[in-house]
């Protein structure tokens, strides 16, 4: 079910995005390299720092590190829309960061020495087929709300509202569940580890608004921020539990993705009442 819910907020996405935009984000890749540094680099040398000050325990240390090192969320997008940040940003940066992933996360995972106890296990190959997988949840719904756009000018322009009002419902329940399915992992380990999955959230959101000051415009920082926020725990959770085969490297996921979402709407909240200001 959460497969159809991340399905359907992209057919949304895709009704909103601009084909142009997002060609356009491409062909001039200068916001979407610097958004890209941000969350490929920065974050993972945040996790390794944040696991030095807080002294976190070794397995905990590298869930981290897995989780900082996974590509961007699918729900970044239709955040990045409510927010009403730079779609096409956005949209690019996810696409990018989860077709790098099989090469990404095997390099920051080696260079940690993670990889030392799974020898032989073919990362690349496992997280190429799930990240493929990744990615056709997000692109083809997309694909399709761009060609209806197209195609269907007239009939959605008609149902958009409707549309978008189920897609805050299916999004709202998306969030409620992840909740509701990390309540025990979080009661049970936020004491030991909530202090730095917080730190890396709120430190990945900052990094992505600094990049005002480099030039990018606000809104195309604010995307920034929500992609580098807004990390594919999934992923990482795959990673930790099928790659490295230790099930407790996936606690830091689970909780950073509770987080993840409750920073994501407190930057929806803001942005949208700067807008109405």
């Amino acid at each position: 079910m959460l497969g159809f819910g991340l399905a359907f907020l992209m057919l949304v996405v895709g009704l909103r995005l601009e084909a142009a935009s997002l060609a356009f984000t491409f062909r001039h890749p200068r916001a979407l390299l610097l958004g890209l540094a941000v969350q490929m680099l920065v974050l993972p040398l945040l996790a390794l720092l944040l696991n030095r000050i807080f002294a976190l325990p070794p397995e905990l240390a590298l869930g981290l590190l897995v989780i900082a090192a996974a590509p961007g969320g699918i729900t970044s997008n239709y955040v990045a829309l409510l927010a009403r940040a730079d779609l096409a940003l956005s949209t690019a940066m996810t696409l990018t960061t989860s077709l790098l992933a099989p090469v990404s996360l095997p390099v920051v995972l080696s260079l940690s020495g993670a990889l030392s106890g799974a020898a032989g296990f073919d990362l690349a190959g496992a997280t190429l087929r799930l990240a493929l997988g990744v990615t056709a949840v997000a692109a083809l719904p997309l694909a399709l709300g761009l060609w209806l756009q197209r195609r269907f000018a007239a009939g959605v322009r008609r149902w958009q509202a409707g549309l978008e009002r189920a897609a805050r419902l299916v999004f709202a329940l998306i969030v409620l569940t992840t909740f509701w399915a990390n309540r025990a992992v979080m009661l049970q380990h936020f004491g030991s580890l909530g202090a730095a999955a917080l730190a890396l959230n709120l430190g990945a959101v900052t990094a992505g608004l600094s990049l005002r000051l480099v030039g990018l415009s606000a809104g195309q920082a604010l995307a920034a921020a929500v992609e580098c926020g807004l990390q594919n725990a999934a992923i990482a959770i795959f990673v930790a539990v099928t790659v490295l085969g230790r099930t407790e490297l996936a606690v830091p996921a689970l909780i950073y993705a509770v987080i993840m979402n409750v920073t994501a709407l407190a930057l929806v909240g803001l942005a949208r009442r700067n807008v109405t200001a």
